[in-house]
């Protein structure tokens, strides 16, 4: 309302001698806007917080798995490379023996042949040599062939005379081509050959009469020493290995050699077991030779009783791979750490600079001497409980205090002590006004006001009488005053039914104020009109 349209006031007086007596202790909670800029301002920072620690981590966690994928992907190419690798190198091994072995077989089926030329040991010793051994020199690993009787003595050789009449009759493989009847050639074991004395493989034919009676064999021989370049110009990690196996598991040759005392036949190891079983294929095993974990790729040579491997450390194959590796991961490690810690320097920084605009923002909302709102404040609070009462027709009610003879209280004691008991009457304030929505502010010297939203004035009235009584039992000493103690007194008033003008309802509770005043100080004015 416009006080122009004020038809006639009513003014009720509040004496010193009203209320006396304490009010009842009110219990709701407190609050102030200081208060709540400060909770705006920590949601806030919290939010933004909460979205940094998410995105770094998201950062981190994204940069972590792309090269986690990337360095996975290194790992596979190495190990397919590696095994493309072990497969071509037994492809070119197995060929290389399977060739050099059929001609070994090709030039003991030239001697078998030769043999059945008619009248041949009628012949000079060196024009049968030619026609029995013509071959002998085609493969690098053949260094001899000869010819043996029924009853296992050698009648020919392709060296020479030196071994001609060696009793081979106790050989295995002798034994065997005498029994089976095969024509099929045969593979020995290792043997020490009793012409050269040497660690030696042979490879032998059954001859027959025309009849198919036994009549000897035909036999090449292939020393170790022959076969072994073939294995050993082969350049490999020093923890892998190249084997080539008979099919009793005894190792004939491996590069690197076997060390002394090193288990020479691993017949029933669950590698060979494997290895005898497929015959070709790739898998990772331990070795029954060395415990070492290794990448098997094997092949059978020809087809021949043999088996050849390449067997390569997986310890070679990937450390090439954390070579590289090694860096990426300790970098992206340190780029994510520095993510990390870049965004959490970032929030202390926020944090910091968050907490400094909340204390400034209520510094300037805020007295410096008491810490209840100042008048900046509370005018934008009136304006804005003013409209919120409009909309919500809700009750809201205004009260001013101001300290009694509190010029004289400052000529007399000081201002120093004049700052304390203003400090000891907002004090007193923030007990008795304590709910969440009631503000508090210091408007003037030794002026304050108090903004109750949902208060109708009979409720305004009740509180003001508990703050003028919490007032004086202060028991500040004050000569200059006719109580003897600090006093206040206060004007209250409430907002008219459709007027939320600020300047209206603040010049009412103003006429309150100097009413209770004029009435003679420590006591409560209310002020209500009629339109």
């Amino acid at each position: 309302m416009k006080l122009g349209r004020t038809k006639s006031l009513t003014v009720e007086v509040a004496s010193s001698d009203r209320g006396c007596e304490p009010p009842e202790p009110l219990t709701q909670p407190g609050g102030a806007d200081g208060a709540l800029i400060r909770q705006k301002s920590a949601a806030s920072s919290s939010r933004i917080v909460r979205f940094l620690n998410a995105l770094s981590l998201a950062l981190s966690c994204a940069m972590l798995m792309l090269v986690m994928f990337g360095l996975w992907q290194a790992r596979e190419d190495a190990w397919k490379a590696s095994e493309v690798a072990s497969s071509n190198l037994v492809t070119a091994l197995s060929r290389n023996v399977g060739n050099n072995v059929r001609l070994v077989d090709q030039a003991v089926i030239a001697t078998s042949i030769g043999l059945e030329l008619p009248g041949l040991w009628k012949y000079p010793e060196d024009v049968r040599n030619l026609v029995l051994f013509n071959k002998a020199r085609w493969s690098p690993y053949l260094s001899r062939v000869f010819v043996t009787n029924e009853r296992g003595r050698i009648i020919a050789l392709s060296d020479g005379a030196r071994g001609v009449g060696v009793d081979l009759s106790g050989r295995s493989y002798f034994r065997l081509l005498r029994s089976s009847g095969s024509r099929k050639p045969l593979l020995s074991s290792v043997v020490i050959s009793r012409i050269g004395r040497e660690p030696s493989l042979i490879l032998a034919r059954r001859i027959a009469t025309s009849d198919g009676r036994f009549a000897g064999i035909v036999a090449g021989e292939m020393p170790l020493r022959l076969i072994r370049p073939t294995l050993d110009d082969v350049v490999i990690g020093s923890r892998s290995a190249i084997n080539l196996f008979n099919l009793d598991g005894t190792i004939l040759l491996r590069n690197p050699a076997l060390k002394p005392g090193a288990a020479g036949n691993i017949g029933g190891a669950p590698t060979f077991e494997r290895m005898k079983r497929e015959m070709t294929g790739v898998f990772v095993g331990r070795s029954a030779v060395d415990n070492e974990q290794r990448l098997y790729v094997f092949a059978r040579p020809a087809g021949l009783p043999l088996l050849l491997d390449v067997a390569t450390s997986t310890s070679e194959i990937l450390a090439p791979w954390w070579k590289r590796s090694l860096p990426v991961i300790l970098t992206t490690l340190a780029l994510c750490a520095g993510i990390i810690v870049l965004a959490s320097l970032f929030q202390r920084e926020l944090l910091r600079r968050e907490k400094l605009e909340a204390e400034l923002a209520e510094l300037a909302s805020t007295d410096g001497l008491t810490g209840l709102l100042n008048r900046r404040s509370f005018d934008a609070g009136l304006a804005r409980e003013l409209r919120r009462a409009e909309r919500t027709k809700q009750p809201l009610s205004l009260a001013i205090i101001d300290a009694d003879h509190f010029k004289a209280f400052n000529d007399t004691y000081g201002h120093v002590a004049g700052d304390k008991t203003l400090q000891s009457i907002a004090d007193a304030m923030r007990e008795v006004y304590r709910r969440p929505a009631d503000q508090i502010a210091r408007i003037g010297g030794e002026e304050f006001a108090v903004l109750m939203p949902d208060t109708p004035q009979n409720g305004a009235l009740a509180r003001a009488e508990a703050l003028r009584y919490a007032v004086a039992g202060l028991g500040i000493a004050h000569s200059g005053n006719s109580e003897g103690v600090v006093t206040v007194s206060v004007g209250v008033t409430s907002m008219m039914e459709n007027d939320a003008d600020p300047t209206v309802i603040m010049r009412l509770a103003d006429q309150a104020l100097y009413e209770a005043k004029g009435r003679g100080r420590n006591c409560v004015s209310s002020f209500h009109g009629e339109t």
